[in-house]
């Protein structure tokens, strides 16, 4: 019982979380990128790589709460990451 579930849940989770870092990497250059349009492009091509991803798994819903996991993953860590950068600014 558990290997049918957990099984699924890791496959979702590589597939998003490699969606996701592709998903970065490619908005990183954007923006590191000296023209201001493209960086509004990749935004929202990204988004729609985002939703694509989740709708190739659809049909397995244990597989797709793992791609929402994987694909949220790198976003959370980026944000902590930045979050505590902030808190050690103030500290001084």
């Amino acid at each position: 019982m558990l290997e049918s579930v957990l099984f699924p849940v890791i496959v979702g989770f590589i597939w998003g979380l490699a969606v996701s870092l592709f998903n970065n990497f490619w908005t990183w250059r954007a923006f590191n990128s000296p023209g201001g349009k493209i960086s509004t492009v990749v935004f929202i091509f990204r988004q729609g790589i985002n939703v694509l991803a989740m709708a190739l798994v659809y049909k397995n819903v244990v597989m797709l709460i793992g791609t929402a996991l994987g694909l949220l993953a790198v976003e959370n860590y980026i944000f902590l990451k930045n979050l505590n950068t902030l808190f050690r600014e103030r500290k001084g």
